[in-house]
């Protein structure tokens, strides 16, 4: 319903007259005749005092048709939190894992009768140590490691030079030239000292490439 229209089923409802209604409101009785025939629209004043007479709200009086009804809340949604799964062994760990198992068993060989098994159960259990623990540049700690064992448990002599690496070569030619020395011991101490050698090369360079690379990060963050 319009609001002319519902203005007079007020007015007919309560048995009053266009005359009464325009002297309870103050405005003639044209005014009343225009409001109910929508040729003109009350003012605001005029509407709150047609409620309170009618006994209506104003939204009731003006509004044309039903009160929209506000909008449903959205149902409750279950939000599953999934739990941070525990971060599993990297290969690299697990190979710690094995070395540490490893030299175990060889200890325990070892301590029944075989005591050389014993040096080679502690070099596994040393060098699997930084695998296994080690988050950063596992190979690098075993590998130097590995140089250490070398120097303490292998034939110290081999190391001829700093690095070990220019002693066994020298040492390999010195077995060339002479045929009576060449005894698979002599040849081993050679290896030892040029396997060593390279190692302590190779880390020396992936060591510094390391250093600078976490040096560049640390001064230049901006960049990496």
């Amino acid at each position: 319903m319009t609001l002319a229209e519902k203005i007079l089923a007020l007015r007919t409802e309560r048995g009053m007259s266009q005359d009464d209604l325009a002297e309870k409101l103050g405005v003639s009785r044209q005014s009343v005749s225009k409001w109910e025939t929508a040729q003109s629209t009350p003012d605001l004043d005029k509407i709150i005092r047609l409620a309170d007479l009618f006994g209506v709200s104003v939204d009731q009086l003006v509004r044309d048709g039903e009160r929209p009804q506000p909008p449903e809340p959205p149902p409750p949604q279950t939000v599953y939190v999934e739990r941070e799964r525990k971060e599993e062994l990297s290969p690299i760990q697990k190979l710690g894992i094995v070395m540490e198992v490893s030299g175990a068993a060889l200890a325990v060989i070892g301590l029944m009768g075989a005591p050389l098994l014993i040096f080679a159960a502690v070099a596994l259990v040393i060098l699997g140590l930084p695998l296994l623990l080690a988050k950063k540049h596992p190979w690098l700690i075993a590998g130097w490691l590995a140089v250490a064992l070398s120097c303490l448990v292998l034939n110290p002599y081999t190391s001829v030079s700093p690095w070990g690496l220019i002693g066994g070569l020298r040492y390999l030619r010195y077995l060339i030239v002479n045929p009576e020395m060449r005894y698979l011991t002599y040849y081993a101490a050679a290896a030892v000292g040029i396997v060593r050698g390279l190692l302590v090369l190779g880390l020396l360079v992936f060591t510094g490439r390391t250093c600078g690379r976490a040096w560049k990060k640390k001064r230049f963050p901006e960049e990496t």
